[in-house]
């Protein structure tokens, strides 16, 4: 089996302490936040290749993965100036350039769409319309990292007037007004969740609930949908050099130009390319951020 070239995968815990001989200025690291890291290889080498091979010419000799399983790593690993580029959803986005003082550059449309909506959902039998509804009622949400499944649904509660509570498991007391909301860690885990009554309303994206009526249809309404957001941008460390950031951005807004670049987008996430933010990237992100700080106001992180 031909050896996968230029990917590092560093998988770091708060359980270990490893030395690390770091990337040398020819290097150019991108990071995702992950803890499958076999697959994270398959779905990233192809663009880790092709971006070598078009960084050349201004002194890249190759294109590393990073990984890590958690914002705060990642934050911390591109303030150390260890992860050149990130990816991911805008508000894991934001976490990490609030931390590290990282700059959005970019959107990705990833699955072929350039925004995406959270939706907060119930049984159709359920006698909840509204979001004012769920005072004392118990909300199942992916993790504290998932923008459409923690993060906005969050922030629309408490725009709506709610107070959360964090419930350590899906069967802890809950007698008080606040919204208790318990952690799945995975979507599919909060569409059960709903559909066995262990929940009174789930969180996830419209992409997400389309998926969930295709298979059950019928059971499930939609109770509020949030505003819409990028579906995935582009973050750089702050400090990279202008002619690397100016390459690496035409290069990634020219691969839905070529065939080439349409097949490797097409097994990267489904994508359909990368281009700059509508409205620029200060004002596409100041509502996100804004966004953030409530959440943290609130205590709710």
């Amino acid at each position: 089996m031909r050896m996968l070239k230029g990917i590092i995968l560093y998988c770091l815990t708060s359980l270990m302490g490893l030395n690390v001989a770091w990337a040398t200025a020819e290097t150019l690291n991108l990071g995702t936040l992950n803890e499958g890291l076999r697959g994270q290889i398959r779905i990233f080498q192809p663009l880790l290749t092709y971006l070598e091979d078009e960084l050349e010419d201004i002194g890249i000799s190759e294109v590393r993965l990073v990984v890590h399983p958690s914002t705060e790593l990642m934050a911390a690993a591109m303030a150390r100036k260890e992860v050149d580029i990130f990816i991911d959803s805008p508000l894991v986005v934001a976490k990490i350039a609030k931390a590290s003082g990282g700059i959005p550059f970019l959107r990705h449309w990833k699955d072929g769409h350039a925004f995406y909506y959270s939706v907060i959902f119930t049984r159709v039998d359920s006698d909840i319309h509204t979001l004012q509804d769920l005072q004392g009622k118990r909300v199942a949400m992916e993790d504290h990292d998932s923008s459409s499944d923690f993060i906005v649904p969050a922030h629309m509660l408490l725009q709506a007037g709610m107070t959360l509570k964090k419930l350590r498991a899906p069967t802890a007391s809950h007698t008080g007004d606040e919204v208790g909301y318990f952690l799945t860690y995975n979507d599919k885990n909060t569409m059960f969740s709903v559909a066995s009554g262990r929940s009174d309303a789930g969180a996830t994206s419209h992409d997400n609930f389309l998926d969930l009526m295709e298979a059950r249809p019928d059971e499930f309404r939609i109770i509020a949908t949030s505003d819409s957001m990028p579906r995935s941008v582009l973050l750089h460390r702050p400090g990279l050099s202008k002619p690397l950031l100016d390459a690496l951005r035409e290069t990634l807004k020219g691969m839905s130009q070529s065939e080439e670049g349409r097949e490797i987008l097409a097994g990267f996430h489904n994508s359909a390319g990368f281009d700059e933010f509508a409205a620029g990237p200060k004002r596409t992100f100041t509502p996100i951020f804004e966004i953030l700080q409530d959440l943290e106001d609130a205590g709710v992180k």
